[in-house]
């Protein structure tokens, strides 16, 4: 089926969509899936010629995109990778990228996206700590995925596999995968790390799946879907684009990276490809209204937009609401560990003035808040999450599994398995989640979560650097912002740029860095965050001269 986007005579008008799908999460899906990878050979059987997968110029069918992926998952059988082998998938996202990811699935093997535009010693970082045993990568992508092997010339263990793909084995660092908690896992996702080293976040087949599954019923996907996927690989709202997506027997179109930086194109895309079904961050979709032009050129077939990851400025949600009347909006709330845990599906006439919750619990979790003592409270709290959704733990030190997780006591005498989120909050009498910030030092920025202490590490690596603090500020005409506090003499910002660019991703930088002599500090000597968080520029210790870069 490979060629151009299938036509318009399979796709209902946006009008026409809602009337017809059934109530929103009953599920009228096959319950078939125990592993992230059955989908899309169920919707093979079901429907082969629908097409599944729009990238790269080209579309796949079912029937198409499942031959290729049991291809190159008998390979990578014959090559050696093992049930419970944990398999980095070092590609950009495109159809290669789709297709080893889901025939490493196929194998048996716990799969961990790799972005290969990341700098090589994060990466690195995330292939040591998660145990990772090989790399399944493509062509452009092959001479980085060697180095991160410790061999820059062509190594004598990579495997050429079907449809560019090759297989580069990694040295042994990863735990016998006899050990139990190793083939417990389906899925990792990295976040960030207040040591300097990112953290493998372990899901299971299981809590992808309740995901997946609940989002698809929820959403009403069908065949005639189109869901336009603009998240990396490595982040987690892929996963309903992939997997509810094939749950549902949907198409999935890719938007081409190259669209990323230019709103305009970025709305004409969604126009073309006659994209039924979206999710992003706030900040996507605050680019789309006001750099893109979505409100004057409205794409026709939307029928539903799902948004997570960061607060939406109510002022520019009422402004989609009113502009997409016939758009339903879902705002979803869950940190990495617990995937989507809440939602909350607003009403038409939904204003900032009605408050803007994340909503109740999936069916098969449970949200609680807790006290300074663990305890559940009716006042604002730590946020805690138990369920189906809730990862297995966090993998480092060459693959070794940690369970973050603790027994607590909800409100309903039950004592749960619960992951602390670090978000603080509070429960409404109606069972709703309200959020009210962090307790901690992580931050979100443009959906990711950033642990600012990662950074910090960074920046006390330079030479000279003999302190740093990173903050998010609070004064105005910069709330939101990064800014990078740095003691050092006569340290040049050329050297702290530098060392940012090697160890991390673009979207970590500080949005400016400030070189200064010291410090404010706290009566109990520490520094003072709440301080230069509020300060419009340098703190009094810096000299008057001191620069600042964005």
């Amino acid at each position: 089926m490979t060629g151009p986007s299938p036509g318009p005579s399979s796709r209902p008008d946006a009008s026409d969509a809602a009337g017809d799908r059934g109530t929103p999460g009953d599920p009228g899906l096959p319950d078939v899936a125990d592993r992230l990878d059955q989908p899309l050979a169920a919707a093979a059987r079901r429907h082969p010629d629908r097409p599944a997968l729009a990238a790269d110029g080209r579309v796949l069918s079912y029937a198409e995109l499942d031959g290729r992926v049991d291809e190159v998952a008998a390979r990578l059988a014959a090559h050696g990778v093992r049930p419970g082998d944990r398999v980095g998938i070092h590609a950009p996202k495109g159809v290669a990228a789709v297709t080893a990811l889901y025939a490493a699935l196929r194998a048996g093997a716990v799969v961990a996206p790799l972005d290969p535009a990341e700098p090589r010693s994060r990466t690195a970082r995330m292939v040591h700590g998660a145990g990772l045993r090989t790399l399944l990568t493509t062509a452009d992508a092959e001479p980085a995925a060697r180095r991160l092997a410790g061999d820059p010339a062509p190594a004598e263990g990579v495997r050429g596999l079907p449809y560019g793909l090759s297989l580069v084995p990694l040295p042994a660092t990863a735990p016998d995968p006899g050990d139990p908690t190793e083939g417990a896992g389906g899925y990792v996702l990295f976040t960030s790390g207040s040591t300097g080293w990112p953290k493998g976040v372990l899901l299971s087949h299981r809590n992808v799946l309740h995901f997946a599954r609940w989002a698809a019923a929820e959403f009403r996907l069908d065949a005639t879907d189109r869901v336009g996927s603009q998240s990396p690989l490595t982040f987690d709202l892929s996963t309903f684009d992939l997997f509810s997506s094939a749950l549902a027997g949907a198409c999935v179109h890719l938007l081409p990276e190259v669209l990323r930086l230019f709103p305009r194109d970025v709305v004409g895309w969604l126009g073309r490809e006659e994209i039924s079904v979206f999710y992003a961050v706030p900040t996507f979709y605050r680019l789309l209204l006001l750099g893109g032009g979505i409100a004057k050129d409205p794409p026709p077939a939307l029928r539903l937009a799902a948004f997570a990851g960061e607060p939406f400025p109510p002022h520019l949600l009422e402004d989609y609401l009113r502009c997409f009347p016939r758009v339903r909006f879902y705002n979803l709330y869950g940190p990495t560990e617990t995937n989507v845990c809440t939602y909350e599906p607003l009403p038409p006439d939904w204003t900032a003035a009605d408050g803007l919750s994340v909503g109740r619990a999936l069916p098969g979790d449970h949200i609680e808040v807790t006290d300074a003592d663990g305890g559940w409270t009716d006042g604002e709290g730590e946020v805690r999450v138990a369920g189906e959704t809730v990862f297995l733990g966090y993998l480092a030190d060459g693959g070794r599994l940690t369970d973050p997780t603790r027994p607590v006591r909800f409100r309903d005498g039950t004592v749960r398995r619960a992951y602390a989120t670090g978000d603080l909050g509070r429960l409404a009498a109606d069972g709703r989640l309200e959020l009210h910030g962090r307790r901690d030092h992580q931050v979100k920025r443009r959906g990711v979560r950033i642990e600012l202490r990662e950074i910090e590490s960074v920046l006390l690596e330079v030479e000279g650097v003999t302190a740093a603090a990173v903050v998010a500020k609070t004064c105005p005409g910069h709330v939101g912002e990064l800014w990078a506090y740095v003691v050092a003499s006569g340290l040049h910002r050329g050297s702290v740029n530098r060392a940012m660019a090697h160890a991390l991703p673009r979207r970590m930088f500080p949005d400016r860095v400030l070189i200064c002599d010291g410090l404010p500090s706290t009566a109990r000597g520490k520094t003072d965050r709440t301080r230069l968080a509020g300060l419009p520029g340098p703190p009094p210790t810096a000299p008057p001269t001191g620069g600042a870069s964005s």
